[in-house]
């Protein structure tokens, strides 16, 4: 510790950089630190052994040198046979929760009827038109009907402008592959998501 002070007296005495001051401190410290040693003696793990003969559980008054041969026999008496008349009775339909079928049943029946209902979905429809012309939007419906029958065409006008939508896609791939085949005929093309009608889309293959 007297060190340490000197030290220190001598590093505020001529203003040293930090770096001494660190270097001091490590020093000092390295050289208070010292080994310690546990007062137990190594204890080897893997050579323990206990004798379990006390807890393990003992059946029977058998010595282990007498045989099996001198144990007592138990006379074996057969119980006796009772002819069974066969059964005429018709076997018995499997037991089946019913109730639980029911319910199943009606639960399936309102969700498909409620499916049933449902007409429209998210999913994707190319934009091919956008303007104020409405021949430009007639011969570009047109176009796309001789090239791609499959494809329901959907003409909007919100004054001035007229937008024709092609096609009912559920997944993107789908409407990325015709896409692409749309966007060599006109390079204007867009593909937007948009509500589309479920049965049409199942009819594009």
């Amino acid at each position: 510790m007297a060190i340490l002070a000197f030290y220190l007296l001598i590093v505020m005495d001529y203003k040293l950089s930090g770096l001494l001051i660190l270097g001091v401190l490590m020093l000092a410290g390295c050289a208070g630190s010292r080994s310690v040693t546990s007062g137990r003696s190594t204890v080897d793990y893997n050579s323990y052994n206990e004798d379990l003969t006390s807890t393990r559980p003992v059946y029977g008054s058998t010595s282990a040198n007498s045989p099996v041969a001198s144990r007592p026999a138990v006379p074996v008496t057969t119980p006796p046979t009772t002819t069974r008349k066969p059964d005429m009775r018709k076997p018995n339909a499997p037991v089946e929760a019913l109730h639980i079928n029911r319910r199943l049943d009606l639960v399936l029946d309102t969700i498909a009827t409620r499916n049933r209902t449902i007409r429209y979905a998210p999913g994707f429809r190319i934009q091919v038109y956008v303007g104020t012309q409405r021949q430009e939007a007639d011969a570009a419906k047109l176009l796309i009907s001789q090239n791609f029958p499959e494809l329901s065409p959907y003409l909007s006008y919100n004054q001035p402008t007229y937008k024709l939508k092609v096609g009912d896609f559920m997944h993107r791939l789908d409407a990325e592959r015709y896409y692409n085949s749309i966007r060599r005929l006109m390079a204007s093309a867009q593909l937007q998501p948009d509500k589309v009608d479920i049965r049409r889309s199942l009819l594009i293959k």
